[in-house]
Parts: C-alpha cells; sequence; structure tokens
C-alpha cells in the first residue's frame, strides 16, 4: 500500500464550488505530498523542490494501491493537475482506497480529526493546521514561506500519513467485493447528476427575492426582534414571548436532557394545526415557510458546483455508517421533498418567465426534484416498503410468515395489519390510520411515545393510553417481533462476553474479538462493526438504572471537554440496523448489477435508484432480482419514467 496526502492551493473554493471546479481551475496547484509505502518512513516532496518523486510513478504504473483519506480529491488532483504538470499516466480509479469510507464502514466518523478523536488516538491535526490552511492554500494564498511555516506544512501533511495508517491498522480488511462497490460509486460520482441550469438559476434568483421581502415584514412582524428568516435564536426567543405554555410545548423536544423548540416543517405544521393560535404566530409560519431555507441551499448548491450542467461527487459510499446505506454531500439528495407535482411544467415556466407563483418556498421545494432533468430521460424504481418485509424475515420465526404473506399475496399491509391488530374483517379508515402507525413506529421496538410522534408526522394526534393501545395491538399481532428484539440484545450480550462465540438470533449473527470490536453478521455476510465495546451503567428513559451493552458512538460528537459520545447496544438500535443495513445490502448489489448492466446510475436514495435514459423494463427486472441469499423474502419495487425526477 502507498500512502499518501496532498496539500494543495487554489483561487478556487472548494467548499463553495466543488471538488471538480477546484480540480480543473488554472490556478489550482500542488505545494506538497507525502507519501509512504506500507510502513516504511514517510517522505515528503515539495513541488517547488523538485521534479514529481519517480519512485511513486514507477508504482503507479505497476498498478498498486493507493491509500487517501477522501481519495476523490487525490484523485482528482492526480487527474487534472499533477499528471499533466508532471507528464505521467494518472492511476486508475480502481487502485484507489479511501480511509474515510474505510472509517465509515466501521460505524466510524468519515473526518480524519473525529475518527482520531473517536478512537482516542496519539496522532490528531496539529493546531497550526487551520492557519497554514488558511495562509497557504485558501484563495488569496501566500505564495512565499513565513517563518517556520514550511516545516509545519511537512509536519502538518505527514501527520496525515501516520494517522490514516495508525487507525486503519485497527480497521478490518474490507472484502474485494466492498472496494468494487466503492470504486463503482466512484464512477457514479465521476458521471454527475444532469440539472436543468436555467431553471435553476432563475429559481435561485427569485428566491433570493422573496427572502429579501421576507426578511423586511419577519422584522416588521416582530417589531424588529427576528430580522432574517435563518435567525434562530431570536426567533426561538419571540416564541416563547408570544405563545401558550400548551402551544410551546407541542414544539419543543428534549435532547440528551436539553430542551429545545423544533421549528423544522413537521412541527411548524403541528403548531399551526394547533387551535386558538394567534395572528402573528400564523403569520410567522407562513413567513418561515415562504423563506425555505433548505430548498434555497440546494438550489444554491447546484448552482455553484454544476459543470457544464452535471453536479458531480454527491452520492456517499457507506456514509450512514452503521448501517452501509448511501448519504450524501453538497446537494443533499437524501433529504429532497417527495410532494412533487404531477405536472410541474406550468410552475417551472411561471418562475423562468418571471410570472411568480403562490407560496413560492413550499412551490420551491416542490419542484426541486424537478430540477433535476435530462433529455435522455431519467428511469427510477422505489423498493415497495422494504423495511417492513426485511424485518420479519430477518426473525427467521415462522410465525412472521403471515406478515410476509401479506406482501407475497400483493394485499394491503396496513389493511391487513389492522385486521389483526383489531380482530376484525372489515377495516375501517381510522383504523387503517392507526395500524400504520402501529407499522411505522412499532417495528423496531417503539412504544407509545415511537407512536405518539410518528403520528404527528401525519397530522394525527393520539394521547398516551390511544397510542400504549396501538402499540400493544401491533406487539399482540406480531407475535415474532419481541422475542427476535431481545433475542438481538442476547446474543450480542453473550457475543461480548464469550470472544469468539458465535451467537445468533433469527438470521443475524454476532462475534467477538474480545477487544476492539462486537461484530453484527447481516445475511449477505457483511459485517456491521460496534468499536470499543463494554458493559457500563446506563439510566433509562424511565429513569431506572441498568448494566447493558455500548459501544463508541460514530455519528455522534462530544461537547467541548469530553470524551466521545457511547450508544446503548439495545434491542431498537440492533434491530434497526439490521433491517436498514440488509436493505442497504439489497440496494448495494442492485447497484453492481446495473451498472454491469450497462445503465447509467446516477444516484440512490434511500430504497430508490434513479438511472439516466429510458430503461423502464431493464431497471425494473434488475430491482425485483433478489440477491442469492434472500431465499424467501418478497420483493417488489415501483418503477416510472420521464424527463424529470418525480415521485
Amino acid at each position: 500500500m502507498l500512502w499518501l496526502d496532498l496539500e494543495t492551493r487554489s483561487n478556487v473554493d472548494l467548499g463553495v464550488k466543488g471538488l471538480l471546479h477546484y480540480a480543473q481551475d488554472q490556478s489550482t496547484e500542488v505545494i506538497c505530498m507525502s507519501y509512504a509505502f506500507d510502513q516504511e518512513p514517510i517522505k515528503t516532496w515539495f513541488a517547488e523542490d523538485s521534479d514529481f518523486p519517480q519512485e511513486v510513478i514507477d508504482y503507479f504504473n505497476s498498478g498498486g494501491l493507493i491509500a487517501a483519506h477522501n481519495a476523490s480529491f487525490e484523485r482528482h488532483l492526480f487527474d487534472f493537475v499533477i499528471s499533466n504538470d508532471y507528464k505521467f499516466k494518472p492511476p486508475k480509479l480502481e487502485q484507489w482506497i479511501c480511509t474515510s469510507a474505510w472509517a465509515m464502514s466501521h460505524g466510524l466518523p468519515g473526518s480524519l480529526k473525529f475518527v482520531c478523536q473517536s478512537l482516542n488516538l496519539p496522532l490528531q491535526k496539529q493546531s497550526e493546521g487551520s492557519r497554514l490552511i488558511r495562509d497557504y492554500c485558501a484563495p488569496h494564498f501566500k505564495t512565499e514561506w513565513t517563518g517556520n511555516d514550511k516545516k509545519l506544512m511537512q509536519d502538518y501533511c505527514e501527520m496525515d500519513v501516520a494517522t490514516m495508517r495508525m487507525f486503519c491498522s485497527v480497521l478490518r480488511e474490507l472484502t474485494p467485493e466492498e472496494w468494487s462497490q466503492y470504486h463503482i460509486t466512484e464512477r457514479i460520482n465521476d458521471r454527475g447528476v444532469p440539472i436543468d441550469t436555467p431553471f435553476v438559476t432563475a429559481a435561485l434568483e427569485y428566491a433570493d427575492d422573496i427572502r429579501q421581502d421576507i426578511a423586511v415584514q419577519l422584522s416588521k412582524l416582530t417589531d424588529g426582534m427576528v430580522k432574517k428568516a435563518t435567525d434562530r435564536k431570536s426567533r426561538d426567543t419571540w416564541l416563547k414571548n408570544n405563545l401558550t405554555a400548551e402551544q410551546l410545548e407541542a414544539i419543543t423536544v428534549t435532547s440528551k436532557g436539553v430542551e429545545k423548540i423544533k421549528f423544522d416543517q413537521e412541527y411548524r405544521g403541528i403548531l399551526a394545526a394547533l387551535p386558538d393560535l394567534g395572528d402573528k404566530a400564523s403569520a410567522l409560519i407562513d413567513l418561515i415557510e415562504q423563506a425555505g431555507g433548505s430548498t434555497i441551499a440546494k438550489y444554491k448548491a447546484m448552482v455553484n458546483t454544476h459543470v457544464e450542467g452535471r453536479v458531480h461527487g454527491s452520492l456517499i459510499w457507506n456514509g450512514a455508517g452503521a448501517t452501509g446505506r448511501y448519504s450524501s454531500r453538497g446537494l443533499q439528495l437524501q433529504n429532497f421533498r417527495r410532494d412533487v407535482f404531477k405536472d410541474p411544467e406550468p410552475y417551472i415556466y411561471a418562475i423562468q418567465t418571471g410570472a411568480g407563483v403562490d407560496k413560492p418556498a413550499d412551490t420551491l421545494g416542490r419542484l426541486i426534484r424537478s430540477a433535476i432533468k435530462s433529455d435522455r430521460g431519467l428511469t427510477y424504481s422505489d423498493y415497495s416498503q422494504i423495511e417492513a418485509r426485511v424485518l420479519p424475515w430477518l426473525s427467521a420465526d415462522p410465525r412472521a410468515e403471515v406478515t410476509l404473506d401479506i406482501f407475497r399475496g400483493g394485499r394491503d399491509l396496513y389493511t391487513e395489519s389492522a385486521r389483526g391488530m383489531f380482530n376484525v374483517t372489515d377495516v375501517d379508515p381510522d383504523m387503517r390510520q392507526a395500524a400504520k402507525q402501529g407499522v411505522l413506529a412499532c417495528g423496531f421496538g417503539g412504544g407509545a411515545r415511537a407512536v405518539q410522534a410518528m403520528a404527528k408526522v401525519y397530522g394525527l394526534k393520539y394521547t398516551f393510553d390511544q397510542a400504549d393501545s396501538i402499540k400493544e395491538a401491533w406487539r399482540s399481532a406480531n407475535p415474532w417481533a419481541n422475542p427476535f428484539w431481545y433475542g438481538l440484545k442476547d446474543a450480542a450480550w453473550d457475543a461480548y462476553h464469550s470472544p469468539g462465540l458465535v451467537t445468533q438470533s433469527g438470521k443475524l449473527k454476532f462475534q467477538s474479538d474480545g477487544k476492539d470490536y462486537v461484530w453484527m453478521m447481516l445475511p449477505s455476510g457483511r459485517l456491521l462493526a460496534y468499536i470499543k465495546p463494554r458493559v457500563e451503567l446506563v439510566e433509562y428513559p424511565w429513569g431506572d438504572e441498568g448494566w447493558e451493552l455500548t459501544c463508541l458512538w460514530g455519528s455522534g460528537r462530544p461537547k467541548a471537554g469530553q470524551k466521545w459520545p457511547r450508544r446503548t447496544l439495545n434491542h431498537l438500535i440492533l434491530s434497526e440496523n439490521a433491517t436498514q443495513g440488509t436493505a442497504a445490502d439489497i440496494m448495494r448489489e442492485t447497484i453492481v448489477r446495473a451498472h454491469k448492466a450497462g445503465l447509467d446510475v446516477l444516484f440512490s436514495v434511500h430504497d430508490e435508484l434513479v438511472v439516466e435514459g429510458h430503461c423502464h423494463a431493464k431497471l425494473h427486472e434488475i430491482m425485483i432480482t433478489k440477491p442469492a441469499w434472500t431465499t424467501g423474502l418478497p420483493i417488489d419495487a415501483d418503477t416510472q419514467e420521464s424527463t424529470r425526477y418525480g415521485k
């Protein structure tokens, strides 16, 4: 393995314009490269001092593997800058190993700084790093070294290589199949997502005009307290002074013992539905809705980062590290609104011609999917209720066949669940809705509070007793669930206490190395990692304490001066990870099949795959072709095609 890290400089703001703009800009150049072969001493080459090291070129030509953190950055710099400057053939994409992806496949953070902090490694980023990057790498960079800065830059670059080698030494080797999935993802990222640039540009200009007007209205409404829609602190203060105790309670949540106001779209809807809401509060909700901050950020990402009408590098392989699902960067594909217009063209025309639309922020939010457009056409396919299928299948309990047979027979899950939950033949709409809340909230072991929270999303309000009745009815109708949940917890506990022993619950297996990991093996054979496990005394939500198995929480972040947070491996976490991880494996294998079949894959969002071109029959067949390890799992998909991305 060749370990390497680059320090570069450019007049392009990488965070705003994206990697492809950065790599292709004429001002972008390399400052230095630190590198090491295997465990040999680290060397550093400065571009100003000598030609590029021949031993590295020879290694590239030999086809050897190259490890870098966020390797797409180094890959693009070699492809567009270094190989051209020094006249050699850049490495092939398949030679690159990304240590960020490697870390995330273990449930660890993707950031080099945070992965070291979470593992409490002695090698950390030096304190001078931020200043060095600001002075010598960012736009308006210095071209002459000051004082000892050249040596500090060398130390900074070498520290990254040493850090990568150290934390990778405690990671399992990924399989060739996993690295193949990563490389295919990089090819997808290089292809880019096609966007309707005239519409996106017009939408952003329209949105900016709207936000300026809204800022004036907000300030007038709140007597100057809230001057813009993104001023959360002032907004929360105003809400506390203008809402009743009951209204405030509806939008207040407790996270890690701290109460805070939630005012996203979901909670704004909850507040708006309450009786006796004052005119000013209603007006505030309306203005915040019109401002549409997260929507505008997506349009900005499209405008700023696209290259010739395509946005590149959005998909992160294994980005949701606890399960292996994809996530995204920049454009944030994973949280596009789903309530699209059946025919978006009149709204797009109105925005492009300056005619305007009613409820501009809401309309722009509903059009964000439509901004993805290809004249070749788009085909998109979504696995139908995949988690509701995978969860009972994973239990391997004969009693779960009742649920699986609903899918095999093509019947409605919520109606059939209502019949089982309420012991009736004729299901009315309220029963079906209650059953839906039970299915969505209770599958991973959620209780009455989970039912209440899920109901809020659908604009419903249940008392605790009503929610508890739904929970009990769902559990009674699904007798396989409770043994499976707690079987997972017991299997993880037993594996931890007996290193080397393989334990099992349903189709999931567990094993511990007695030191750094408890592993969960999914039916596909892929491993989910629970790192640095130990037994701790924890406090339960209801106030009692008990001894539980815990591990590092990779996606968590420590408070200042505190250690990296940990999480309890309870039945909720384990059943959710197992289900979402298995669904992710199905999608990962589907992407590989689609790629090998010659389809131009664009991205994946949760359980949906989007490809370029009109290929309905071909994509649908690929989606419903089950992996060999899914025997007995009923799978179906909803496949559509159009010029614009829809739902």
